[in-house]
C-alpha cells in the first residue's frame, strides 16, 4: 500500500514493497506487450501470417511464445524426434539433412527466413525423418505445437490450416518440377550414352 506523507504542505507518497512489486509487474507487462507488438509486426511480413489480422496474430504470439535459438551447427530437431510441432524461421538459414549409415550426410534443402517447416510430421503425427540444423551463425525459430493449434479459436484454426494446405501444395508443386527436371536430365544422359 502507498503511505501518504506531508511534504511542503501537500501529501506525497512513499512507495512500499507492494507498490514496487506492482510497478515491476506493470513494467514487465508493458515490455511483454511491446515485444509482442514487434513480433506481430515482423510476422505480418511472412507470407504464412499475412492472412491473420492484428488481433489474431496477437493471440498466436501472445499466448504461446516458444522460440528456439541455435548457433551454426546446432539442431532444431533430429531425425527420430517427436514431430508434434511446426516451425517458422524468424532469422537465419538452416539445412534439412538426411544422415546415412556411414555418417554420410545429404543436404536435402536449405531454408531461409520466413520458411515454415516441420508441418508434415506435425500433421501426420510421425517422428521427424530429417535433421534440421542451423547453417547460418544464428538461427531463431518460432515453434507451434499441435496441441496449441488444436486449441485455437475456430476462425484462427481455419486460417492456420488453409495456410498449411497452401504450403503443402506449393511444396508438392516444387517437388514435381524438380522431379520433371531430373527425369529430363536422366533421359538426356541416356540418349548421349546410347
Amino acid at each position: 500500500m502507498i503511505k501518504p506523507r506531508k511534504a511542503a504542505g501537500r501529501p506525497t507518497f512513499i512507495p512500499t514493497e507492494d507498490h514496487k512489486t506492482l510497478l515491476v509487474i506493470t513494467v514487465l507487462v508493458e515490455i511483454l506487450c511491446m515485444e509482442t507488438d514487434a513480433i506481430t509486426k515482423f510476422l505480418q511480413k511472412i507470407r504464412f501470417f499475412k492472412v491473420f489480422n492484428d488481433k489474431e496474430l496477437f493471440k498466436l504470439v501472445g499466448r504461446q511464445k516458444v522460440f528456439k535459438n541455435c548457433n551454426k551447427g546446432e539442431y532444431i530437431f533430429k531425425e527420430g524426434d517427436d514431430g508434434s510441432s511446426l516451425f517458422v524461421i524468424l532469422f537465419g538459414t538452416l539445412q534439412l539433412v538426411k544422415s546415412r549409415e556411414n555418417h554420410i550426410e545429404s543436404i536435402i534443402l536449405e531454408l531461409k527466413t520466413g520458411t515454415v517447416f516441420g508441418e508434415v510430421a506435425m500433421l501426420t503425427k510421425n517422428k521427424r525423418n530429417l535433421d534440421a540444423r542451423a547453417s547460418s551463425d544464428k538461427v531463431v525459430v518460432m515453434e507451434f505445437k499441435l496441441e496449441f493449434v488444436e486449441k485455437m479459436l475456430p476462425s484462427i484454426q481455419t486460417k492456420f490450416h488453409k495456410q498449411l494446405l497452401y504450403i503443402l501444395a506449393t511444396n508438392l508443386d516444387t517437388m514435381n518440377m524438380r522431379y520433371a527436371k531430373l527425369e529430363a536430365s536422366v533421359k538426356m544422359k541416356e540418349q548421349l550414352v546410347a
